[in-house]
């Protein structure tokens, strides 16, 4: 049931992030990439590569590869989620991998992983993993750019709370329960879509569990494994977060 319920989430995935501009996270993404990649570029002609690890959709991936020239390659788990990134681009390389466990041919440049992907990593062993390849596939002075929900966001305004959001062909709503002890935040999800373009709808239920991670963790991995973080910063923000912030960006550097 959990599989069918995220194959059938993937056909509405792009709408349930009506509120994010993939081209504004796009922007910013290459801002910060300009800014503070040193590499020299693994690419064809020093190009840079970039690696967007649980890419989904592909609805930021594609944006990089489509408008700001780089040799992108986009990592997920989902088939449903490459089918549709597919789609969106042709310029990308899309891989079919677990982002704790993938396999590149060569070193890349920028490596990102958005929209709370790193939340969804639910053991500290496995977000470990993603730290550890850079040492394989990461170029001298390339960087990982991520996002990672705060504590406001998941203590407050996820929380123990009931949500729904609803449209013309199908309604998702789920209750959510935030156990602030363990740092876990569990949704359990219903969605109603139509089968048929009319009447019909089905209905299936699943769960997504999601962990709050302290900025300390990363810290204390970037330097276990030859990173040095080099910025901290609000949502799509050049400045230091604020605690209004539902959501923290991340630099790190390989050394």
């Amino acid at each position: 049931m959990e599989e069918d319920f995220y194959n059938i989430l993937a056909d509405y995935y792009d709408c349930l992030q009506e509120g994010m501009d993939p081209e504004a996270w796009a922007e910013y993404i290459d801002a910060l990439a300009k800014k503070y990649c040193k590499s020299e570029g693994e690419g064809e002609n020093h190009t840079k590569i970039l690696v967007d690890l649980g890419c989904g959709s592909g609805i930021i991936t594609a944006e990089l590869a489509e408008k700001y020239g780089y040799e992108t390659i986009g990592i997920d788990r989902s088939d449903c989620m490459l089918d549709a990134a597919r789609e969106r681009s042709s310029k990308a390389l899309w891989l079919n991998q677990d982002i704790t466990d993938y396999e590149l041919f060569g070193a890349a440049d920028v490596f990102i992983s958005t929209l709370d992907t790193v939340n969804h990593i639910l053991e500290a062993d496995d977000i470990a993993k993603i730290f550890k390849s850079f040492a394989n596939y990461m170029a001298p002075g390339g960087v990982f750019i991520f996002d990672a929900g705060t504590r406001k966001h998941f203590e407050q305004t996820l929380g123990s709370n009931v949500f729904y959001q609803d449209y013309e062909d199908f309604t998702l709503l789920w209750d959510n329960d935030y156990d602030a002890e363990q740092g876990l935040s569990t949704s359990a999800m219903t969605l109603f879509y139509s089968e048929d373009g009319g009447e019909t709808y089905g209905r299936v239920d699943g769960e997504i569990v999601e962990r709050y991670y302290p900025q300390v963790l990363f810290s204390h991995l970037g330097e276990k494994y030859g990173m040095e973080m080099v910025a901290v910063l609000g949502e799509l923000s050049y400045e230091a977060p604020t605690p209004d912030d539902e959501r923290m960006f991340f630099v790190f550097r390989k050394k």
